[in-house]
């Protein structure tokens, strides 16, 4: 007897909201908190990704390796 090649849906469709939340939460709760925090606090991802991006002389970083 040949065997159905299409595949079983997924018993659990919640799946989906759970990858979601692991994106959207952290923004979404640090925006939120933003609002009880000082400034310095507030802004601190803003300039971790900088000093990651342009190294932390403004020159370098990984936007060196990619041209």
């Amino acid at each position: 007897m040949p065997e159905n090649p299409t595949p079983r849906p997924a018993a659990d469709g919640r799946s989906g909201w759970c990858c979601l939340l692991l994106c959207a939460g952290p923004p979404l709760l640090w925006f939120t908190a933003g609002r009880f925090l000082p400034e310095r606090v507030l802004w601190f991802p803003i300039w971790l990704a900088a000093v990651v991006w342009n190294g932390p002389d403004g020159h370098g970083g990984i936007s060196h390796l990619l041209g």
